[in-house]
């Protein structure tokens, strides 16, 4: 598997790693991996992002959101995922025909901007408009670069760990389904972007497993920051990235 991904011992040691914290942090929180992988995914080398992001995605965010079914909230899953088809279309198209950096830059700042209005303390009233728009961004931000946890993070960000995490996981597992169908019809998944996607698994796996054990423990009041800083992070990391 070494010899056909390409990479070095050390790189696939460092993709080991973030992979498996992202997955671990997504699997606690519902959310994570995308953000906190995908920069460097695509230091290591740019196939991997979006297209083992997404397949990642499905697996963890299916059994988070088996797991956690109750908690489901199921109109905000619907209103979501109508907002995001739209938004997969569009992603799947612009990837192909505009520059990685312009894109990467546009995310970064407009992920900062949502951290910022929502660290600012204003509540955002979750009507039928804001989740479809957040589904929107999310579809778009996801199908395009691999990130696609801001918008739905900060609509959920004011609900309850277990809610938080079955919804957004839903979300997720469906959504990362529509993003790589999408993807697949474009020709923007090639072998070699599917057989990097093999590489990141079994960290997946072992995220989910050492999350399992330890999100129960989690105190909402450490959830919010938690998710505004996950999302500063990754803004931030793709604002590095690109313009370096």
């Amino acid at each position: 598997m070494l010899a056909v991904a390409g990479l070095s011992n050390w790189l696939l040691a460092l993709t080991v790693v973030v992979v498996f914290v992202g997955a671990t942090v997504q699997a606690s929180l519902g959310i994570g991996l995308g953000m906190i992988a995908a920069p460097i995914l695509a230091i290591t080398d740019p196939d991997f992002v979006p297209v083992a992001i997404i397949v990642a995605v499905i697996p963890l965010s299916g059994m988070v959101a088996w797991a956690e079914r109750r908690h489901i909230d199921r109109r905000g899953v619907a209103l979501t995922l109508g907002g995001r088809v739209p938004g997969v279309v569009l992603g799947a198209l612009i990837i192909s025909c505009v520059s990685t950096d312009a894109l990467g830059i546009a995310v970064a700042i407009s992920v900062l901007v949502a951290v910022a209005v929502s660290a600012s303390g204003k509540k955002l009233n979750v009507g039928n408009g804001v989740l479809g728009v957040a589904g929107f961004a999310s579809g778009f931000m996801a199908t395009a670069t691999g990130v696609g946890g801001p918008p739905i993070a900060l609509t959920y960000q004011h609900a309850d760990p277990p809610t938080m995490r079955a919804t957004i996981s839903t979300f997720f597992a469906v959504g990362a389904l529509m993003s790589l169908a999408a993807l697949t019809v474009a020709g923007q998944v090639s072998r070699r972007q599917l057989e990097l996607s093999l590489l990141v698994l079994p960290s997946t796996a072992l995220g989910m497993l050492v999350a399992s054990r330890y999100r129960d423990r989690l105190d909402p009041a450490v959830v919010r920051p938690a998710v505004l800083g996950i999302c500063t992070l990754s803004a931030v990391s793709l604002l590095v990235e690109t313009l370096a």
